[in-house]
């Protein structure tokens, strides 16, 4: 009797150990409810997005933050439009551009931010655990599978009422015209699909760098987050 009961120990505390050292995520799959897995993913995207507005959003943000890399730049315009008007010394509007451009994307926040989450409350989520054990990015790179068209519609209503207040319309006209002026060609390019792409492009980047630090650093998480695993 004693050598079952000593069996018996062995045995469950083999399953314990198991249970604590889920490297395969089996536990965490079976502990939670789909339900507090889908909280869990729109948790971790609501809180990426407010940290991507929070750095992108604010004076400097696409034109300054982090060594200007979310600078919109136009940089499919460097060898053409842009080379032209500065060989011809007309390379204050470039910066003109670049700068107002950039401080109009800035003064979004109020409007896009809400889109955001409202594209994370709406999105369907088909297959939670594939997600929660994906890459580190797997949640950002789901969200902008299924909701970029939506995200990239509400990014561009916003850009376009905030275009004459920050005199891109009438600089871009000038830009143009000037262009014309020098090469006799015409340029087809649509400044406000480039601009709402580009500002997306920068939201999800930010929003996979705040998603790798909420699945490897616990300090980042709100208490809904649990169904994340260790």
């Amino acid at each position: 009797m004693k050598k079952l009961k000593i069996v018996c120990l062995a045995v469950f505390a083999a399953v314990m150990l198991f249970s604590c050292n889920d490297e395969t995520g089996d536990y965490v799959e079976q502990l939670y409810t789909n339900n507090q897995k889908e909280a869990a993913i729109k948790a971790c995207l609501k809180v990426s997005a407010d940290t991507a507005s929070a750095h992108l959003f604010v004076p400097d943000g696409f034109y300054a933050y982090n060594d200007s890399i979310y600078r919109i730049d136009f940089e499919p315009l460097q060898n053409t439009l842009f080379n032209v008007l500065e060989n011809n010394e007309y390379g204050f509007l470039v910066d003109s551009l670049v700068l107002y451009v950039n401080r109009m994307a800035e003064s979004c926040g109020s409007q896009v931010t809400p889109s955001l989450k409202a594209a994370v409350d709406s999105m369907k989520i088909l297959d939670y655990d594939a997600l929660i054990h994906g890459e580190d990015d797997a949640f950002t790179r789901y969200y902008e599978m299924y909701e970029y068209k939506y995200l990239k519609s509400a990014i561009q209503t916003a850009v376009s009422v905030r275009m004459d207040l920050y005199n891109i319309n009438g600089t871009w006209a000038m830009m143009m015209n000037k262009y014309i002026q020098f090469t006799n060609t015409p340029l087809n390019f649509d400044i406000q699909s480039y601009i709402a792409e580009t500002m997306l492009s920068d939201i999800l980047e930010e929003m996979s760098i705040e998603e790798y630090n909420i699945r490897t650093d616990v300090s980042h998480r709100t208490e809904d987050m649990d169904a994340l695993g260790d």
